[in-house]
């Protein structure tokens, strides 16, 4: 491979990397800040689903109520 070849791959690597990372971080809200709960599974019939949301992996962003 060329050296330039190399290094492109290299490079974008790295931001796959660092995206992997940051992925909770992109958004500027998560479960916390919409006093949300996160659960695994499934959210309570009473609660809204949020997505992720900088919860860990598998768990699930539910909030109670949205202000």
């Amino acid at each position: 491979m060329k050296p330039q070849s190399i290094f492109i791959l290299l490079v974008l690597v790295v931001l796959a990397l660092h995206f992997k990372e940051n992925e909770a971080a992109s958004f500027p809200w998560s479960c916390a800040s919409l006093s949300g709960v996160c659960r695994q599974g499934v959210c309570l019939p009473s609660e809204l689903y949020f997505g992720p949301l900088g919860c860990g992996k598998g768990f699930l962003c539910c909030v109670s109520h949205f202000l």
